[in-house]
């Protein structure tokens, strides 16, 4: 870990909020009783919290602030495991045109592979689409697929694509129930579920 920032409360801890971080953050550089199980445990890493419990727009703001230190920094990857949607926008937004979409868009366009979790909405008959930023054009959205590895079928939660402008998402798909980092069982590991994991191991993946 090279460098880390919290951009809601302006420091450098960005521990001991939510797991759902050192989950994420597990699957690509998650190292246990001295053994590798990340996908690229000798990478280094930028960790920037932009997140909150109210999912204010503000968020969205960190995103790209945190992209644009990310880029200062030397990322060549972005492994974005959130998403939003029906809390703040209508199915037909999910074009590519929001603002973190736009500055995901941006970072693509200095040389860094933005990767981000198309969502977990399918069960939710009102919003089955992806989220943003994963409708973004130059962003790999990730959906997911069963820990099968003789079926290779969809996970019933994992958001369908289109675009909202009919262009083909998700981009790939990897497993979206795995085994991950588990900070508030002693340090232990567990079954998780969402395309929040399917993201870091695509981003993993691309950075071997």
């Amino acid at each position: 870990i090279v460098k880390t920032w919290n951009f809601p409360n302006k420091k450098e801890d960005v521990y001991g909020w939510n797991s759902h971080g050192t989950m994420t953050l597990s699957c690509i550089g998650g190292r246990m009783h001295g053994k590798d199980l990340g996908m690229a445990t000798g990478a280094e890493y930028l960790l920037a919290r932009t997140e909150v419990e109210a999912e204010p727009f503000k968020e969205e703001i960190w995103w790209q602030m945190a992209a644009e230190w990310a880029d200062r920094n030397g990322a060549n990857i972005i492994s974005s495991s959130l998403g939003y949607g029906q809390d703040r926008y209508y199915t037909r937004d999910m074009n590519g045109q929001s603002h973190v979409a736009k500055a995901a868009n941006m970072a693509a366009s200095k040389g860094i592979l933005v990767i981000c979790s198309a969502g977990n909405e399918a069960d939710d008959n009102s919003w089955q689409y992806i989220v943003t930023p994963s409708d973004a054009d130059s962003v790999l959205c990730i959906g997911g697929i069963e820990h099968s590895l003789e079926l290779y079928e969809h996970i019933s939660f994992a958001s369908f694509g289109p675009s909202a402008d009919g262009r083909q998402k998700p981009n790939v798909c990897a497993f979206a129930h795995t085994w991950a980092a588990s900070p508030k069982n002693n340090g232990a590991y567990d079954k998780v579920y969402g395309t929040s994991f399917s993201c870091p191991l695509v981003a993993g993946f691309a950075a071997c």
